[in-house]
């Protein structure tokens, strides 16, 4: 199996977490909103607010046809839908997250408006210049062939599109043994520094690529899920047993480590087509 696909399939927010914690908010699966999921369903740092800084970023506005690649549950690409009335496409290698972001987004009456599809992100199952804006929220550290993927965010943009997306950034003391315990404990598998990711991007025909340096507000955020993570102990052990809880709140651990020690930082890139 694809080591990211099983990452996701035991990662701790998940569907039923998420079922989970909506029952014990008290919440009715016959009234709910899309806001009555923005506590549970923003798998990425910053909360809404890095949504929509992104948004802001990527020029969002209504009417916007918006492509959020390795959308995951879809928590993102809802609130683009509800809070900017925009038109939402999600695509996300991992097929389970596919169908929650599916069931979740009709649950609370945007399946109309948001639509998920798996698919690669090295070849977009996606007609070209489709649409206004591309964003992703750390993810791309995931996804090893970078030439590749910025082609297809190219292609698929219209001519003065935008891309805006989040993701970490590989500080001058990150070596060989951190990349080796990062790949195999968050299925990090190609962690770039900021000069390679500019590289990347201009050379996939990008414009006006910009940087915004995240990395104290991440420092900061990520001991805060470290928290969470070890909080939802009963949640993960239930779906997924002690051993995959120990096992994640172990390499999260490491990962915390490894950004407060500025071996990793982080990073919101904007591009136009």
């Amino acid at each position: 199996m694809d080591p990211v696909v099983a990452f996701y399939d035991a990662h701790p927010i998940n569907e039923r977490q998420i079922q989970a914690a909506l029952e014990r908010a008290g919440k009715s699966r016959q009234s709910l909103r899309p806001a009555d999921l923005y506590d549970f369903d923003q798998d990425h740092y910053g909360g809404l607010d890095a949504v929509a800084a992104l948004a802001d970023g990527a020029g969002v506005a209504t009417g916007s046809r918006v492509l959020d690649v390795c959308s995951g549950l879809g928590g993102p690409a809802r609130f683009l839908a509800e809070r900017y009335g925009a038109e939402v496409v999600g695509i996300d290698l991992n097929d389970g997250r596919v169908r929650g972001a599916t069931r979740l987004s009709a649950m609370v009456g945007l399946q109309d408006r948001v639509r998920f599809a798996r698919g690669d992100a090295t070849a977009l199952p996606l007609p070209e210049a489709r649409f206004d804006a591309v964003i992703a929220q750390e993810a791309f550290l995931h996804i090893g062939d970078k030439p590749a993927l910025f082609a297809e965010c190219h292609r698929v943009l219209r001519p003065g599109g935008r891309l805006a997306f989040t993701d970490w950034l590989a500080g001058p003391a990150l070596d060989e043994g951190d990349r080796a315990r990062l790949a195999d404990g968050i299925a990090a598998i190609a962690i770039h520094d900021a000069d390679s990711y500019r590289q990347f991007i201009a050379a996939a025909g990008f414009r006006d690529v910009a940087m915004q340096d995240l990395s104290p507000m991440w420092r900061r955020i990520l001991r805060q899920r470290l928290e969470m993570y070890s909080a939802m102990r009963d949640d993960t052990v239930a779906q997924f047993g002690p051993e995959r809880h120990a096992a994640y709140v172990d390499a999260y651990a490491f990962f915390v480590d490894a950004i407060e020690a500025e071996r990793l930082g982080g990073a919101r890139w904007t591009a136009r087509r």
